[in-house]
Order: structure tokens, then C-alpha cells, then sequence
């Protein structure tokens, strides 16, 4: 009998994660937005999990006395974006440094990890510290080692105004940040999520506090349960489009973290193409942005583990009807019908 049993419970599982699991293939051949792991598989069970080693080698912590603060996207091997308000604050940029090339923040023995000390910090001139619009800044360094072995890889940005994503579209966050809301210690391992763009008219994304649409937007899950948290401000949200990832959003604020009726709020990065540009002077890696999804479900099985989050800060702010993908209620017809099927079984 109990070996009926397992049979039946492992087929439940897998048929569980088979519908709920994502399978991304990047191009391999472009100059940005793939890495060097280049197929990434993302499930959409609960929360947040772990991200396979080297799948996104554009992310980069940034560090405050050596200690995670924030993250980053590489741009080029000496220029990183994040939050402006990660940096705004900081009298003597002596105290920052970026660490690059690892999923790990606390196993300094990685081959392939890289730290360099900030040496310039732009902020962007119309950043407003109180309802957080505007909300970018750009990080330079020394130069990092990109060969073959580094295992780093740069994100693609958007064109100017032209946003990578649609309503409703899937978007991954990724970052250290913390795994509950109440938790104050960040994740030593990078984590990934899956979350939705909300339209910016919605009434979960007005009560989430977003003050200005044209530079921000929001993203989430109506239901809660997966967000970005504490640490993961300034770190990437990402689309996927044309086999290749696109810089849609940085990590800006929120709520709390992963609460239903709360989405997250992000930085708007077509919004600030110019400003990147011009700030650094160098022409940055676009790609073309007509939304399109072009995902296959795949039956493999993977570790979950707990939600990542949203930001340092919690602005409380109010329902256009738009349908929000709601993971639970999904999951309770699955278990539904294949409990009834279960017990019949055993019967």
C-alpha cells in the first residue's frame, strides 16, 4: 500500500511543478542579456528559490563596510545601475564596493567572484528622497576581468519610453535581500522570483504608494506571497523577450513585503535611457522591445525555497478590474481534483 501511495504522491508533485515551472533559453551569440548558464528554469509554486549558479552574471551586490546593502546590474565591466536612494545618503563613497561574479555573499573561496571599490556615483538630478521618483543611480569601479572564465554577462536595456513588458506580463526579480519582512539579515545565497506587471491605474498599485507612473510601475502577485523584500532595493526586474533578458525595473520600494493588495513598486528604466547614456557616455546595449513571451512548461524538478522581497522603505498609500494571475487559487484546484483522485485510489 504505501508504495501506492509514494507512486501516486511523487506523479501529484510532478505534475504540480510541471505546470508551474518556466524554462527560459537565452541566445547565446548576443552581447547582453544571456549568461553564461544560459537556459534558467524558474518555478511559480510559492515564493521565491534559490538561482542556479552563473544564470545571472550581471548581478552584482553592492556593499556598504563590506556588507550587503543593495543590488546592481552590470551595464559594462566598470559601470553598474541601481537605486538612488541606496546611495543618497552616503557621505564617503570609501565605504562602497561591489562584489561581482557569484551567487554566494559569504564564501569569499568562489573562483570566480570579483570585488571592486566604487570610485564615482551618479544620481539621478531629479531623485526625490521622500516619495522616491526618480529613483536611479549610476555606479562606476576599475574595471572588471571579463574573460570566458568570469562567468559575468551585462543586461540589455530598453529603448528609450519603450517599456519591455506588458500588463499582466511575467517578470523575474532577483536579489539577496531578505526572505520575510520581518527578517533584518539578508539571504546568503541569490534568489529569484516570479512576479506580474500591474497596470498603474489599479487600485492595488495606487495604495502601494507609487507617486509618479511615468518614471515607476508596479509589479506583484494580487494574492501576495511573492515580492521583493529588505536588501533587494536597486537589484534588476527583469523581461524576457526575444531569448534575451531586458533591464524592465529596479527594485525601488514597497509596502511591506509580499502582502495581498500590495505590488511592488520599480523604477521605470525606459524612463531614463537618456539619462544613463549621457551620465556615463557610453552607448549602452538595447535591444528591441515588442513584448512577447516565449516560454516552455518542462516537468524538472527543483528546490524552492522562501519568497524574496522589497526595499528599506514602507510607504502605505486604493480596482480597475485588470486579471491578476492568482498562484493559490490554481494551486487549490490542482490539489482538489488530484486529492479526490487520490482517495478514490486508495479506496
Amino acid at each position: 500500500m504505501m508504495n501506492r501511495i509514494e507512486i501516486l504522491l511523487f506523479f501529484i508533485l510532478s505534475l504540480i511543478i510541471s505546470v508551474r515551472s518556466t524554462t527560459y533559453q537565452c541566445d547565446p551569440t548576443i552581447q547582453c542579456g544571456c549568461s553564461a548558464q544560459s537556459t534558467v528554469l524558474i518555478s511559480r509554486i510559492v515564493g521565491g528559490e534559490a538561482a542556479a549558479d552563473y544564470a545571472w552574471g550581471w548581478i552584482v551586490s553592492l556593499q556598504r563596510s563590506l556588507s550587503h546593502s543593495c543590488g546592481a546590474s552590470l551595464l559594462t565591466s566598470e559601470y553598474a545601475v541601481t537605486a538612488a536612494h541606496c546611495v543618497y545618503d552616503v557621505s564617503d563613497i570609501s565605504i562602497l564596493s561591489i562584489l561581482a561574479g557569484t551567487n554566494y555573499l559569504y564564501y569569499p573561496s568562489v573562483t570566480t567572484i570579483q570585488r571592486r571599490a566604487v570610485t564615482g556615483v551618479i544620481i539621478h538630478p531629479d531623485f526625490n528622497s521622500v516619495t522616491i521618483t526618480n529613483d536611479i543611480a549610476i555606479l562606476q569601479f576599475d574595471p572588471l576581468n571579463v574573460s570566458s572564465s568570469s562567468k559575468l554577462a551585462f543586461i540589455c536595456l530598453p529603448k528609450q519610453n519603450q517599456d519591455p513588458f506588458q500588463t499582466n506580463s511575467a517578470l523575474v526579480a532577483i536579489g539577496w535581500g531578505t526572505t520575510s519582512q520581518y527578517s533584518k539579515t539578508p539571504s546568503s545565497y541569490l534568489q529569484q522570483v516570479t512576479v506580474q506587471a500591474f497596470s498603474s491605474r489599479s487600485t492595488w498599485c495606487q495604495q502601494s504608494g507609487i507617486a509618479n507612473t511615468a518614471v515607476s510601475f508596479c509589479a506583484g502577485i494580487i494574492d501576495g506571497g511573492k515580492d521583493t523584500c529588505r536588501g533587494d532595493s536597486g537589484g534588476p526586474l527583469m523581461a524576457f523577450v526575444n531569448n534575451t533578458w531586458v533591464l524592465a525595473g529596479l527594485t525601488s520600494f514597497g509596502y511591506g513585503c509580499a502582502q495581498a493588495g500590495y505590488p511592488g513598486v520599480y523604477a521605470r528604466v525606459s524612463a531614463f535611457i537618456s539619462f544613463i547614456n549621457s551620465t556615463v557616455d557610453f552607448s549602452v546595449l538595447t535591444t528591441a522591445t515588442p513584448p512577447s513571451q516565449t516560454e516552455t512548461t518542462t516537468a524538472a524538478l527543483i528546490t524552492i525555497d522562501s519568497g524574496i522581497k522589497n526595499t528599506n522603505h514602507s510607504i502605505p498609500s486604493g480596482n480597475d478590474g485588470n486579471a491578476i494571475y492568482k498562484p493559490m487559487t490554481v494551486m487549490r484546484l490542482w490539489f482538489s481534483v488530484l486529492s479526490c483522485f487520490l482517495l478514490c485510489y486508495l479506496l
